[in-house]
C-alpha cells in the first residue's frame, strides 16, 4: 500500500491518510464509494504525485477504521 492510515482512526470522522513514499499527509481526491461500515476512497500525494483507491472498514468493535487489504 503506497499509503498508510492514520492512528487511531475513529470511526466518526472520515479516514486520513499519510503517502508512505514521502511521509506527508495525503489528500483524499474522490469517494468512491461509502456504507456504514466501509469507505473507499481515491487518495492522492501533492508531493510525489502517488496515487491509490484505499478501502477502509468498521473495526470488530466498531469504534475505528482499519485497512480493508
Amino acid at each position: 500500500m503506497s499509503f498508510t492510515l492514520h492512528q487511531p482512526a475513529p470511526i466518526d470522522k472520515e479516514p486520513e491518510f499519510d503517502c508512505i513514499f514521502c511521509n506527508k499527509p495525503a489528500l483524499r481526491s474522490s469517494e468512491a464509494a461509502s456504507t456504514e461500515t466501509t469507505r473507499t476512497v481515491e487518495v492522492f500525494c501533492r508531493h510525489c504525485g502517488a496515487r491509490k483507491t484505499v478501502t477502509t472498514k468498521a473495526s470488530a468493535d466498531g469504534k475505528f477504521w482499519e485497512p480493508a487489504e
